[in-house]
């Protein structure tokens, strides 16, 4: 019963700390790696990094993340939360996994570019969708682990009317005792609702800005390589650090808050802490 008041106070911390390391940029997707020590079946952490000031920024700022993942007794069944999503996996299944996914994205506020400053602010969203993917895991050594993941998010709140479908691989293999190294990979695809929200200039804010009008259409909006390292301290204590690159490209490159005030280059990274039981 008290680990359950201790697990219980440590997410409450974890989502009030999110909460003020967040108040700009995209959380779900500047998820630090650090976080994703997704080869313990039981594991809640709290990591800390950097990532862009807004998405396509050459500025940067630091916060905050939490992550949990749970896997019930006897089944393939888990929760698994990643910054501000929340994935349930529900097939009790080998190696299939499928579920809902909820998120909040955060809007566009108060960044340090002047130029994209005076644009229209982007109001936060909250987004329902779904995953399918597929997990391996080797029964002798559960530290050797694959998955590939295919998550698709819509905004329901009208606010943003996005909508994103990522899709990402990743490994994890030990390559000492005590430490185990991942290496993923993905692409993410947005629709024209999504990127004329963060990447398009209306007429109204190319004169309030001086930007250039600009209109996004859907396609693909970045590339992304996500390596990274684990050391466990002990069966329950683990560190990791993680470094992400993303390319952006298409609509989402050519965009004037991109090419003329910020960088197709985005890198996001962290170190965090986490317990396992």
């Amino acid at each position: 019963m008290r680990k359950s008041r201790m697990f219980v106070l440590v997410l409450i911390g974890a989502f009030l700390m999110v909460g003020m390391g967040f108040s700009r940029g995209e959380a779900r997707d500047f998820a630090f790696s650090a976080l994703t020590i997704e080869n313990q079946n039981r594991i809640v952490g709290l990591g800390v990094g950097m990532f862009p000031d807004y998405e396509g920024s050459d500025d940067y700022t630091m916060g905050v993340a939490p992550f949990f993942r749970y896997q019930f007794n006897g089944s393939q069944r888990y929760l698994m939360l990643r910054a501000t999503e929340l994935q349930a996996n529900v097939l009790n299944h080998p190696w299939l996994r499928v579920g809902p996914s909820i998120n909040y994205r955060f809007g566009r506020s108060d960044v340090e570019d002047d130029k994209v400053d005076d644009m229209e602010d982007v109001d936060g969203a909250l987004e329902l969708g779904g995953f399918i993917g597929v997990e391996f895991v080797d029964k002798e050594n559960p530290r050797k682990r694959f998955l590939a993941n295919l998550d698709v998010l819509q905004d329901v709140t009208g606010n943003q009317n996005g909508l994103t479908a990522t899709l990402t691989a990743r490994i994890w293999y030990p390559v000492v005792k005590m430490v185990d190294v991942t290496l993923g990979a993905g692409l993410c695809y947005a629709n024209s609702n999504y990127m004329d929200t963060f990447f398009g200039v209306s007429s109204h804010d190319a004169r309030r800005s001086g930007l250039d009008s600009y209109n996004a259409d859907a396609g693909i909006k970045d590339y992304r390589i996500t390596p990274g390292v684990v050391v466990h301290l002990s069966p329950h204590w683990h560190v990791a650090a993680g470094l992400q690159y993303r390319r952006l490209v298409g609509d989402a490159a050519d965009s004037p808050v991109v090419d003329d005030r910020g960088s197709k280059d985005q890198w996001l990274g962290g170190v965090g802490l986490a317990y396992s039981w």
